[in-house]
């Protein structure tokens, strides 16, 4: 009967820890869902698909002008329309013809604004993906920090009666205790805020993948950097990078409307004249507007000094965004330079001081100096941890800047 309740036992943990299996979510899993849910993309996509309509406008005519006009009124009469040859009722009709190359400019003008749309779009998801990485590496540094913090609570609790039962023959075991005491309580503290932090952190993702998010199955592990041209070599892949150049694309279009458009326009209206007592006849007009003030060439010389402008931009964009990723790539080998201190050195160091300080206490040894050693493994594991954590936001900004989802 009892090996049929452990079997069973078993079973129901193993079922346990498979259903938490499931319900974790991979980061990848994550962005993936946010770039089909989030709001602020949707936004995006339907200025998207309102720039359709804006590319099929850009190739319509102005519309026409239409008047009506009663000549000659008679005021000793104005009821009467056949005292003279002059007197007549007119509709006319006016219409603009855009000179030839300009619906054709207007439609790459509208095309170059919508490549700008799209790669705002680009931006976006990648904004968006960022977010998600830095937030669900900080989740799970705090979780790291609350599971030592909850480890090294039990280890004080511990130290705590040990010290205690130390006192009724060793005075300095009254500071010892006193002193472990303390380090519970700071360690209280501590959890009790990166619970706060925790709790701020899951909301923020909640809000990020629109959806509740049970746990993360990456972990905190770090591997050697790429080398430095990995990520320069992948620069050209930034989104942000191609949206200055689709920035200096609409500048090129709008010069070549601002130069057409020194090209008047001409229309042609045409009249139908309608007399009481006479013939009705038509009139047709073709005629421009005279460029004489000198306007079109201003805004063409404008034009062409903005697309200077957009190509400057792109060409600092690019040194500003190689520069940035320079600097990232620094904080990345540095963490990483860090850990391993940590990890190689610092904390086997620490292990052995720990070895010599617990044979000094099984000889009658200060418990003090204990204490004191298992605060600074405490600081020293959190600083691991929070070095992980800052080599992996690191590298989702290097990815971010590399155009990586």
């Amino acid at each position: 009967m009892e090996a049929n309740i452990g079997d069973i036992m078993r079973i129901m943990l193993f079922i346990l820890l498979a259903v938490g299996l499931v319900q974790a979510q991979s980061i990848h899993q994550l962005i993936d869902q946010s770039i089909k849910k989030h709001p602020s993309l949707k936004t995006i996509q339907h200025r998207l698909s309102a720039m359709d309509e804006r590319i099929e406008v850009s190739q319509n005519f102005s519309n026409p002008d239409i008047s009506l006009t009663i000549n000659d009124i008679q005021f000793d009469n104005p009821s009467d329309r056949s005292l003279e040859p002059m007197q007549y009722n007119a509709i006319n009709v006016l219409q603009k013809f855009p000179w030839f190359g300009k619906l054709d400019a207007r439609k790459t003008f509208t095309q170059a604004q919508k490549s700008v749309m799209l790669d705002s779009y680009e931006v976006a998801k990648l904004k968006l993906s960022e977010e998600i990485r830095m937030t669900a590496y900080t989740i799970k540094e705090l979780e790291a920090r609350i599971d030592i913090l909850n480890r090294y609570k039990a280890v004080a609790k511990q130290n705590i009666d040990l010290y205690t039962s130390y006192a009724s023959t060793k005075n300095k075991s009254h500071t010892s205790s006193m002193s472990a005491s303390l380090m519970l309580s700071k360690i209280k503290i501590r959890a009790e805020r990166y619970k706060t932090l925790l709790k701020s952190q899951k909301a923020k993702l909640k809000y990020l993948v629109q959806g509740k998010v049970s746990s993360i199955s990456d972990t905190l592990q770090i591997k050697r950097p790429k080398p430095l041209h990995n990520y320069l070599s992948k620069s050209q892949n930034n989104p942000n990078y191609h949206m200055k150049l689709s920035e200096k694309n609409v500048a090129d279009a709008n010069k070549a409307i601002q130069d057409l458009s020194v090209t008047p326009d001409p229309y042609v209206k045409v009249g139908y004249f309608n007399r009481t007592e006479y013939p009705d006849y038509a009139s047709v007009t073709v005629g421009i507007s005279l460029p004489l003030y000198g306007s079109e060439k201003l805004n063409a010389e404008a034009a062409r000094k903005e697309v200077l402008a957009a190509v400057s931009d792109s060409l600092d964009y690019k040194s500003s965004l190689e520069s940035e990723i320079d600097t990232m790539y620094a904080k990345l080998t540095e963490a990483y330079l860090i850990y391993n201190i940590i990890q190689n050195e610092s904390l086997p160091q620490l292990e052995h001081m720990f070895e010599l300080s617990q044979s000094s206490i099984q000889n009658g040894g200060d418990l003090f100096a204990y204490t004191n050693l298992l605060e600074q493994k405490l600081a020293l594991e959190e600083q691991r941890i929070s070095i992980k954590a800052e080599y992996l936001r690191t590298q989702a900004r290097l990815k971010s800047l590399t155009g990586e989802l």
